[in-house]
């Protein structure tokens, strides 16, 4: 690992691109035969296309922290919020084991703006992260992450035919 501290980077905004810009840092760290633990908040179903890719490549683990549907109505909160914990909880085992070097939490901003995790929580994770670099996705993220960032990226929509069609494309969206 390095010697020096983890790098946080955030990808966050309204536009297209965020996971797949974690997943990239994620790929260029794997190409340095690194190890890479992605934990994908929100998110539950294992048939995105990025799942069922990476759920194969070595020296990398990818883990769902979030149910299967979206976040509608009291039942499908209650299964968000225990699946967002185990995340985070997960989340500070990997960083505790010393062992990863790049730790991507994919949407926990999401998780952060539903009340499924506070900010508190990501800062204390974050503030955790000794060697380990760590990606955050999401939309809107509080004031402290971004002061903490060493790099945070601004994702505008400018146009998505998502506001047309109302659908969305595998191996475009999903």
């Amino acid at each position: 690992m390095n010697s020096v501290e983890g790098k946080i980077i955030v990808y966050y905004g309204k536009g297209e691109g965020k996971t797949t810009a974690s997943i990239g840092h994620a790929i260029r760290t794997l190409g340095h035969n690194k190890i890479v633990v992605i934990l994908q908040f929100m998110k539950g179903r294992a048939t995105t296309g990025e799942y069922q890719f990476l759920k194969s490549v070595d020296n990398l683990q990818i883990h769902l922290c979030g149910a299967p549907n979206f976040l509608k109505g009291d039942e499908s909160r209650k299964i968000h919020l225990k699946k967002a914990k185990e995340g985070l909880d997960l989340a500070h085992r990997v960083l505790e084991e010393k062992e990863t070097n790049l730790l991507v939490l994919d949407e926990i901003l999401y998780a952060v703006k539903f009340e499924l995790l506070t900010e508190d929580d990501v800062v204390e994770l974050l503030k955790k992260r000794g060697h380990t670099d760590i990606i955050l996705s999401g939309r809107e993220p509080e004031a402290r992450i971004i002061e903490m960032a060493d790099i945070a990226t601004h994702m505008e929509k400018v146009k998505h035919y998502w506001d047309k069609i109302g659908g969305t494309t595998s191996g475009i969206e999903f």
